[in-house]
């Protein structure tokens, strides 16, 4: 049965499919190391493959060829973070272990950063160089150049950041952290990473991220809550509740928005068992996928576009793509 409700004075859809129905089930398993951290899985190049962690080894499993490859093995702690982008890999511990590698070559950094729990890593193109950017629970954002492992700046935050995303222009940065409040930066060779505004969330926030046009970002909050925010506009664009909200398994814990602009999706995930996906032209249009078992909730571990992940189990869904790239109508934004 589909549900309409209204979220910041907007009208939501609950009766949209933008997913083919059945999706390809891969046994791989997947392990969560914090409560509230809950990125460990990512499709850098293609949906033929996907990277995540297990235990104390970081894989790469090839959906087609069924055979996963270790990208990182025995390390030394159990990532409580993953990224890859723009060909490294780097996975972060809870006190403060880094591990980063070339993943086109034999280059590798395994070192410590200093202060606590590395929350969340970002890796990204701007002022003119790779970096890494790394959430400390020390309340700072570490800056490493990439190759070489470099540490550029530190940027200090009121409050234990738990998640940092550059926009894919990168020309903007937003922030989140144990606080309600989201830090946005204008990134300049004359400015470095400099502060140009700060918006409210619902609660404290653990994710955060970018459209493919860089002029929206969307904040996922503790309480159920992703709030999207246009950069061109201070007023909160929407609010979208969870399936489960209020309850504390419909936390938001992972946003994700798709890459491609013809497709134009906004996916979250709850702390268990359901998944979120939003028009992201809209955002009035959505679907609630239920991943995990009937009666049997599942922790999530993180989700890509196009799939989503459980933590015992990878379920990969095909995205309707031929319905999104269509308009049969038009409103207003």
């Amino acid at each position: 049965m589909s549900k309409t409700y209204t979220s910041q004075s907007q009208v939501i859809r609950d009766n949209c499919e933008f997913l083919k129905p059945k999706p390809r089930v891969h046994n791989q398993r997947l392990t969560i190391q914090h409560w509230q951290l809950r990125d460990l899985i990512t499709c850098p190049k293609s949906s033929e493959e996907f990277i995540y962690v297990n235990t104390s080894t970081v894989n790469s499993y090839n959906t087609r060829t069924k055979v996963t490859t270790p990208l990182m093995k025995d390390l030394n702690f159990h990532p409580t973070s993953l990224t890859a982008a723009c060909g490294y890999l780097a996975a972060g511990g809870q006190d403060s272990q880094l591990m980063v590698r070339q993943l086109n070559s034999t280059w590798f950094a395994h070192t410590s950063v200093g202060g606590t729990i590395n929350n969340a890593l970002c890796i990204s193109e701007h002022l003119g160089g790779t970096r890494l950017l790394i959430s400390n629970n020390d309340q700072t954002i570490k800056v490493y150049s990439l190759p070489g492992l470099q540490k550029l700046t530190s940027i200090q935050l009121p409050t234990a950041v738990n998640y940092t995303s550059v926009s894919p222009d990168g020309r903007r940065m937003v922030a989140v952290g144990d606080t309600n409040q989201v830090f946005l930066y204008d990134i300049s060779v004359a400015g470095g990473y400099r502060k140009i505004g700060t918006y409210t969330a619902t609660e404290a926030s653990f994710s955060c991220a970018w459209n493919q046009s860089s002029e929206k970002f969307a904040v996922a909050s503790q309480d159920g809550f992703v709030s999207i925010w246009d950069i061109r506009h201070s007023e909160k664009l929407c609010k979208l509740g969870s399936k489960q909200q209020p309850q504390s398994k419909g936390a938001t814990r992972c946003v994700k928005f798709s890459s491609s602009g013809s497709i134009d999706l906004l996916m979250f995930s709850e702390h268990s068992s359901y998944v979120n996906l939003v028009d992201a032209r809209t955002f009035n249009d959505r679907q609630v996928v239920r991943v995990a078992p009937p009666n049997n909730d599942e922790q999530i571990s993180g989700i890509a576009i196009s799939p989503d992940r459980l933590e015992h189990t990878v379920l990969e869904y095909d995205v309707d793509t031929i319905t999104r790239r269509s308009f049969p109508s038009g409103s207003l934004i």
